[in-house]
């Protein structure tokens, strides 16, 4: 385990503070849960992800849709993609502007034509959905074309979004 080299007080409150530089070098935003395990005599904070528990029907609900639909699909996390049937692009880290788009609760749902770097730059048609749930946006559903998009396809992000996000829900 890597040693950091500082030391923080416990406040009155059993609080303490994570330094600006390890939350940033650990990607840990402000209202992110964190899993707190104690192992022998050290406690581990680990970020938490919920939607990471539902890859497995993520994946079978993208396949499904990638099949019967022919389309690109990607789910992400909050920080990087889980599901994708785009080659190379499965936990990658996630665009600037897509972690913006989950941090606001943003939608995308205008036929233009978009640039978002995964690996490379992938340049084509986005329709983006957030994936909320009661409590929190979770990552989000991008369909994804090199050729303009229909309106029906908004119908699909919709349809996609909700069963993942219901799905977690009930859990």
């Amino acid at each position: 385990m890597k040693s950091t080299g500082v030391i923080r007080r416990i406040d009155e409150l059993g609080r303490i503070v994570l330094p600006k530089e390890i939350r940033r070098n650990l990607g840990i935003r402000e209202g992110e849960n964190l899993e707190i395990f104690v192992e022998e005599d050290k406690m581990i904070l680990k970020k938490f992800s919920k939607i990471k528990d539902y890859e497995e029907i993520i994946k079978s609900i993208g396949e499904i849709v990638a099949n019967i639909y022919d389309h690109k699909i990607i789910v992400t996390d909050r920080e990087k993609v889980i599901y994708s049937n785009i080659e190379n692009i499965e936990s990658v880290s996630l665009d600037k502007n897509l972690i913006n788009f989950i941090q606001n609760r943003e939608s995308v749902l205008k036929n233009s034509l978009q640039a978002y770097h995964f690996n490379e730059e992938l340049k084509g048609y986005y329709f983006i959905m957030p994936i909320i749930t009661s409590t929190d946006c979770l990552g989000l559903v991008l369909i994804y074309s090199e050729k303009e998009l229909k309106e029906e396809n908004i119908n699909l992000l919709k349809l996609v979004t909700v069963l993942i996000s219901s799905k977690i829900d009930i859990a």
